[in-house]
């Protein structure tokens, strides 16, 4: 009902009552009945009444003012409550909301895309059953302190979070008791970065204990039974020098690969002359390659000259291709390179293409990882540290590229990459796709 109609009920009974007194009064007047102490009596109730109908018409004028308070105040909390939903539902990490009825309450879209669409309203225990999260959150919810130990969780999809629960104090006017916030930390890169660690610290003293226990038997066998064996000594010193410089090979290829990552950020800003730089390359590899009977060819389109690159890196990007081509590609065949301009206009395109026997296609996309061989015993016989193409990755990740390498077995294998011509920015660069 609204406030102008009540007012005007309030006013219309207040009328009623004069109307009546004022009826009462006239009629006892006109019968003769009129006295003092009853005009007294009659002004008395209708006073009374009066007065009724007041402190009624002002508490419920209060009433509503009240109401209307507190309807302006929920207003206000609930679109404070909207704000920090949506700031809460902009958050990239995961949250969750669980009452003391451990159901989830609220999930922001980060955590219905990791737990699912379905997952408000429902016990969070259907899909977070770690042990230590049980134990958190029932610690959280019935006000106990809570170890601070990691809650590591793995999705499906191979994503780990290490998981917080912190307490969400019970509301002052009682209407939502304890509540807990559940925060996902996502540790996917920290643990992979992690392991990838492990994983070369494992492979480089692998490779190094190998040419060690090498060293460390001939010197035993010279020490004792060949000791005065003078063609033994002849042989065995021989292999020992080719090990000692596979090791010095590989510590030499750690640390160029170490200084490489620590410039990863910084694009180079030189301009170098390509052909001159790839006509050197070719020329320090073409003794070796002519033991195979491996030659190479060059072609260069017209206008291709200047690129903005790294001297040293990039003269070292084509001594690995080469060099590895060199190595590995039939023999009595050709290696093929080529410079073009690439189809953006901004770039030189390089491929260095060779006639050897292919690579299957299982181990195209493993081929620039550390330490990776698709024939380990072939590749240590041709004096390889397994660190050439990591070093070729990275070096073209500084440079804004990429390397793309196709092969077909028995036509060969193209190393593919292209480098930024004079006046192109590294964003643009980067940004350029191969």
């Amino acid at each position: 009902m609204s406030a102008p109609f009540k007012e005007y009920q309030s006013l219309l009974n207040e009328r009623s009552i004069i109307i009546v007194v004022v009826v009462v009064l006239a009629l006892m007047w006109s019968v003769g009945q009129l006295s003092l102490m009853a005009a007294l009596v009659i002004g008395t109730v209708a006073t009374v009444l009066l007065i009724q109908l007041e402190i009624k018409r002002r508490m419920e004028t209060l009433q509503m003012r009240r109401a209307t308070a507190r309807e302006q105040r929920r207003s206000s909390q609930q679109g404070a409550m909207t704000v920090r939903a949506n700031t809460l539902n902009r958050l990239p990490s995961p949250v969750l909301l669980i009452d003391d009825q451990q159901s989830v309450v609220f999930a922001n879209q980060a955590a219905l895309d990791l737990l699912g669409s379905d997952i408000i309203d429902n016990d969070v225990f259907l899909y977070l059953r770690q042990s230590a999260f049980v134990t958190a959150l029932d610690a959280v919810l019935t006000g106990k302190p809570a170890e601070n130990a990691t809650i590591r969780y793995t999705s499906s999809n191979e994503r780990s979070f290490d998981v917080t629960v912190a307490p969400v104090p019970a509301s002052e006017d009682g209407t939502a008791g304890p509540q807990a916030m559940v925060f996902f930390y996502e540790v996917t890169s920290l643990l992979r970065t992690e392991q990838m660690r492990a994983d070369f610290v494992a492979n480089a003293s692998h490779e190094l204990r190998t040419p060690l226990t090498s060293l460390i038997g001939f010197i035993e066998t010279l020490q004792g039974p060949a000791a005065d064996d003078t063609a033994a000594h002849q042989r065995f010193l021989g292999i020992m020098q080719r090990e000692a410089e596979r090791m010095v090979r590989l510590i030499d290829d750690l640390l160029s690969l170490s200084r490489i990552e620590m410039s990863r950020h910084m694009a180079p800003t030189t301009t170098i002359d390509l052909c001159q730089h790839i006509n050197s390359a070719v020329s320090t590899v073409v003794g070796q390659a002519e033991e195979r009977g491996i030659k190479f060819s060059f072609t260069a389109a017209e206008g291709v000259k200047k690129v903005v690159a790294d001297s040293d890196q990039v003269t070292q990007v084509f001594l690995n291709l080469l060099s590895n081509a060199g190595k590995y590609a039939d023999r009595d065949s050709t290696v093929h390179i080529n410079a073009t301009p690439h189809h953006s206009g901004r770039h030189v395109l390089i491929s260095i293409r060779d006639e050897g026997p292919g690579i299957a296609p299982e181990h195209l996309a493993r081929l620039t990882e550390r330490f990776y061989r698709v024939d380990t015993a072939r590749s240590r016989k041709m004096g390889g540290t397994g660190l050439g193409l990591a070093i070729v990755k990275h070096i073209l990740l500084r440079h804004g590229s990429q390397m793309d390498i196709k092969s077909q077995i028995g036509k060969g294998t193209v190393f593919s990459f292209r480098l930024p011509i004079p006046g192109v920015s590294a964003q643009e660069s980067s940004e350029t796709k191969l």
